[in-house]
C-alpha cells in the first residue's frame, strides 16, 4: 500500500469515527435522554405534574452532558456501547413501570 493510499484510508477512518460521534451525539442522545425523562417522570415520588416538570428540566442537563461526552471519549465504539447499554436499561425500567401499572 502506498503512502498516499494509507493516508487516504486513515482520513476515511477519521471521517467515519466523526460521523459515528455526530450521530451518537444527536440521535443516540435523544433516545437516551427521552427514555431517562420518561422513566424519571413515572418513578419520582412527587406529584405527577411536578415529576414531569422536574424530569423535563433535568433533560436540559442530561442532553448536553451526553453530547459533550460523545466528543470527549476516545473510542466511538465505547460511546455507542454506553449509549446502547443506557438505552436498554432505561427502556427496560420504563417498560417495567408501564407494565406494572405505574402512574401516568
Amino acid at each position: 500500500m502506498s503512502a498516499a493510499a494509507a493516508k487516504h484510508n486513515g482520513g476515511h477512518r477519521q471521517s467515519l469515527a466523526l460521523s459515528a460521534r455526530i450521530v451518537a451525539a444527536t440521535l443516540g442522545n435523544y433516545v437516551v435522554t427521552s427514555l431517562a425523562t420518561g422513566l424519571l417522570a413515572r418513578t419520582w415520588p412527587i406529584a405527577p405534574a411536578q415529576a414531569t416538570m422536574a424530569s423535563t428540566l433535568l433533560a436540559f442537563v442530561i442532553f448536553p452532558v451526553i453530547a459533550l461526552t460523545a466528543f470527549a471519549i476516545r473510542s466511538p465504539w465505547k460511546l455507542w456501547a454506553g449509549l446502547i447499554a443506557a438505552a436498554v436499561l432505561l427502556g427496560g425500567g420504563l417498560w417495567l413501570s408501564l407494565a406494572s401499572g405505574g402512574r401516568l
